[in-house]
């Protein structure tokens, strides 16, 4: 007997405002799961702005639950894009990413580092309430929301 998957799965979905369950049709699109998540769940993330991930890897949004072959009962989360300012303190330039916010604080300084070319070593993000950021924090756990501005400053420990 040929064991055949399930034609949907029970997908628990974690996001900053807990988690919710929804049956998912394994055919389903990551596109149309964003769908799903806005409409039934009503959670408060505009598809546009939500990046479901799974083990750690940001799904694509043309490919399937079955593409990815994610078991029936599997857990994905739910982060959101979010727009940053990121100020140099040392030239003044301003560069502005839409980053989601499950990504570390070390990830968004290296986005800069390999698009921008901007020197990192021994600087550090800091955000207007007097905060430093540590390199390791989620920016959601950091407390980064839509249009944070951040600055990127010489490392004052370091000196």
């Amino acid at each position: 007997m040929n064991y055949l998957p399930p034609a949907t799965s029970l997908i628990t979905f974690l996001w900053s405002g807990g988690e919710s369950i929804l049956l998912v049709p394994m055919a389903t699109r990551i596109i149309d799961v964003k769908l799903l998540i806005s409409e039934v769940l009503r959670i408060p993330v505009p598809i546009d702005r939500q990046e479901l991930s799974w083990e750690g890897q940001c799904l694509k949004d043309e490919l399937t639950l079955q593409d990815y072959h994610i078991p029936p009962t599997a857990f994905l989360v739910i982060y959101k894009k979010i727009e940053v300012e990121i100020y140099l303190e040392f030239d003044g330039h301003r560069y502005v990413y839409v980053v989601f916010d499950g990504i570390t604080v070390g990830e968004l300084k290296a986005k800069l580092q390999t698009e921008q070319g901007v020197d990192i070593e021994h600087k550090v993000l800091w955000m207007v309430d007097n905060s430093y950021l540590d390199d390791h924090a989620q920016l959601l756990v950091a407390g980064v929301v839509e249009g944070a501005k951040l600055f990127l400053i010489e490392d004052k420990k370091r000196m």
